[in-house]
């Protein structure tokens, strides 16, 4: 367990000391999705049982297996009975006798924006705390003044890198007019000549599609993007590779507007849209127009328009000249708007979701 630091403060009452101490909340139920199958169920335990909490998991029923190798590790590693507990089977059966119990008395929550709302729902009716982790439409804004090869890269990572199946992907790319069209050709070359195939083979750069509904989800979209009149210029294919699975050729769309479904909705999959824009203010305008918040970033060599952005983009994390991907545990992670609700993730913010405030009042003498 962590050792909860806390404050003592002088009361206005002459004589009488205030403490401010944290507390562990008591049974944490967590419930994660696929995408990431150890490290979302990893970040959630070690947080929960460190500031002395019990833990039910319930992890999505596609990868079972992951959350059962660390909980076997921490089992055999001395773990006491009934501290961490696993459970597995549909998130209609077992996620919903979880939401129902009275005897959990938080959960935290990653997984799609229907669902988070059910979580939130359920647990207002029981009084329950919860923390939501929910989905994303991320923009990357590209300025003339980027270093082309760092913007190709960082968007060609952050777009459909593990198969663009993370809620922190770049699927809205804002390209100011002076670079548009260098970037696009570079863009569009270097999507065509990603490597997709068995994610066991060190050559592979894009895995499968994690499963038949997810595949026929961004099929159905690439569909979606040109009956909206957005350009395919690169990828929207099924791909045959050495191994059985669900293989796309990652998508780009050019001449996309902000207003059209494939800039508005979340796909999870390998397809990314190109919006040319003036200047930076209508790219920021632009990037700032989603329902969501989580992650956000530019490209450019300019320090006036790199502070900016940090300081005014709508979202919880905000990448300057980095790729998406590379997040790590010991600092914040969430969003804001439609992608997330609660306390943060990850790092001592994590205090402010597994533990309760307690304030007590002690009388000198």
């Amino acid at each position: 367990m962590l050792r909860l630091a806390g404050e003592v403060l002088p009361s206005v009452r002459p004589g009488v000391g205030v403490e401010i101490t944290r507390e562990p909340i008591g049974v944490i139920g967590i419930i994660t999705p696929w995408n990431f199958p150890i490290a979302i169920p990893t970040w959630k335990i070690a947080p929960a049982l460190a500031y002395g909490n019990t833990v039910v998991i319930k992890p999505a029923d596609l990868v079972p297996g992951s959350t059962w190798a660390i909980v076997d590790i921490l089992v055999r590693a001395g773990l006491p009975k009934g501290v961490l507990n696993l459970v597995m089977g549909k998130g209609s059966v077992v996620g919903q006798t979880m939401l129902e119990s009275k005897d959990v008395h938080a959960i935290s929550f990653t997984g799609s924006v229907g669902t988070g709302k059910r979580v939130a729902a359920a647990s207002i009716e029981v009084g329950r705390k919860f923390q939501l982790e929910m989905g994303g439409k991320n923009p990357t804004i590209v300025l003339d003044d980027a270093d082309l090869k760092v913007a190709v890269e960082s968007v060609a990572q952050s777009a459909f890198f593990s198969t663009g199946q993370r809620c922190t992907a770049w699927s809205r790319v804002i390209v100011t007019e002076g670079i548009h069209d260098a970037f696009v050709e570079a863009l569009a070359e270097r999507t065509r000549n990603l490597r997709v195939g068995d994610a066991l083979d060190k050559n592979t750069e894009i895995g499968p599609v994690v499963d038949p509904s997810q595949l026929k989800q961004d099929t159905d979209y690439i569909e979606i993007g040109k009956a909206e009149g957005a350009k395919l210029v690169a990828g929207g294919e099924r791909v045959k590779a050495g191994t059985e699975g669900y293989f796309l050729q990652p998508t780009l769309f050019t001449e996309a507007t902000n207003q059209m479904r494939i800039s508005r909705e979340e796909i999870f999959g390998p397809v990314a849209s190109v919006i040319r824009v003036k200047d930076y203010e209508e790219a920021l305008a632009k990037a700032n127009d989603t329902e969501f918040g989580l992650s956000a970033g530019i490209v450019t060599t300019s320090l006036k328009y790199a502070t900016h952005f940090k300081r005014n983009a709508e979202a919880g994390m905000v990448m300057v000249n980095v790729p998406t991907a590379g997040v790590v545990f010991h600092v914040p992670f969430g969003g804001r708007k439609g992608s997330s609700y609660g306390p943060r993730e990850q790092g001592k913010y994590a205090a402010e979701f597994f533990t309760v405030v307690k304030t007590a009042y002690t009388a000198a003498g």
